[in-house]
């Protein structure tokens, strides 16, 4: 099949957009796991992170790939095991979204609890979402009536028997479990949020009841570590309720958009991972923490003064093995010159 100039504007705005999203994601990342020693959440969020660039690489990527190359790019015979691993990392990333919002709720409520949450307890958390993920995808695909998608590079995206998908239950089985799962998180926030604004008042009702001439106590310096721990924790919360509001948004569209021609099933691959990339984006705009050492990252990374920093470095240790070679064969000499005068100082004698 040959590519025509549609065809090449959607793969490469696709694979353009997927591979931008996993650039940001990634160094957002790499920043979260240097930190998740002392911030608990980050832990958390880093899973959920690996769920979503393996979404944008197969909503974004993938299939930009796809309609570049003209060619589904595996056998036919193929898309049922494929479509077993779409599920898994999808259902893994909806998990998710119900383990972060817990563990919003779980920083703000129990705060002393939770920033001494062994990291081998949040390992196994996480674990359960992929496990969940996993089970869930190969289930449903042992049903006679469940219809798989597959990549059609005319159709910019999922194709599918939809007459089958339809009708056979396939869609009510994702509308049905997407909605009931998209439910749970909201509770937790809600009582997260409860609990901020409970605490909010009590500190304003203080500040009213003090003395005027009354000085605030100061804070030892493991309990300002602890402040400074829930004061990040609590900022995660607002990018971790918004990242949810534009999931569910980016469900209704595609329940709207989806099998209504290859434009709007493109459209749909954009939300699918626009969805994932806001997750970053959303970090670097409320967390101040992230944005700060992202920036120090490049900085350090891409500075010249980095760059100067480094090639000093280099030229000082080049300089100082050299000094050390002419030092070792200065005493080797010596000694060898040591060594051989004996036995002539002997002789002579």
């Amino acid at each position: 099949m040959s590519m025509t100039g549609e065809d090449a504007i959607a793969g490469f705005f696709l694979l353009l957009f997927g591979l931008l999203g996993i650039v940001l994601y990634t160094a957002i990342t790499y920043s979260m796991i240097r930190m998740s020693h002392e911030i608990v959440g980050f832990r958390f969020l880093i899973s959920q992170a690996i769920s979503d660039i393996l979404l944008m690489i197969q909503f974004g990527v993938w299939p930009g790939l796809v309609i570049l190359c003209q060619n589904e790019m595996i056998p036919e015979s193929w898309r049922w095991h494929l479509h077993v691993y779409l599920d898994f990392t999808w259902w893994a990333m909806v998990y998710h979204y119900s383990i972060v919002a817990w563990s919003r709720l779980a920083a703000v409520q129990w705060p002393n609890w939770f920033r001494t949450l062994q990291n081998g307890t949040c390992v196994l958390i996480c674990l359960s979402a992929w496990f969940l993920g996993l089970v869930q995808s190969l289930v449903e695909h042992q049903f006679q009536w469940f219809e798989p998608l597959f990549y059609n590079p005319k159709r910019y995206g999922m194709d599918a028997d939809w007459n089958r998908y339809v009708n056979g239950g396939t869609s009510s089985y994702y509308m049905a479990l997407n909605i009931a799962l998209m439910v749970i998180p909201f509770p937790f926030y809600a009582i997260a949020l409860a609990v901020l604004f409970k605490r909010q008042r009590k500190r304003i009702v203080d500040l009213k009841t003090r003395p005027p001439n009354g000085r605030s106590p100061s804070l030892t310096p493991m309990a300002f570590a602890a402040q400074r721990q829930l004061s990040i924790e609590t900022r995660l919360l607002i990018p971790c309720i918004c990242n949810t509001i534009l999931f569910v948004v980016g469900q209704v569209f595609i329940a709207v958009c989806s099998k209504h021609g290859k434009w709007m099933n493109w459209a749909v691959m954009i939300v699918f991972s626009a969805n994932s990339i806001a997750n970053p984006i959303l970090y670097l705009f409320f967390s101040s923490v992230i944005r700060k050492h992202v920036l120090f990252d490049c900085q350090n990374r891409f500075s010249l003064s980095a760059i100067y920093q480094d090639y000093e470095y280099r030229s000082s240790l080049s300089q100082h093995r050299q000094s050390l070679l002419k030092a070792r064969d200065t005493t080797i000499s010596s000694d060898l010159n040591r060594i051989g005068g004996y036995p002539k100082a002997s002789i002579s004698a």
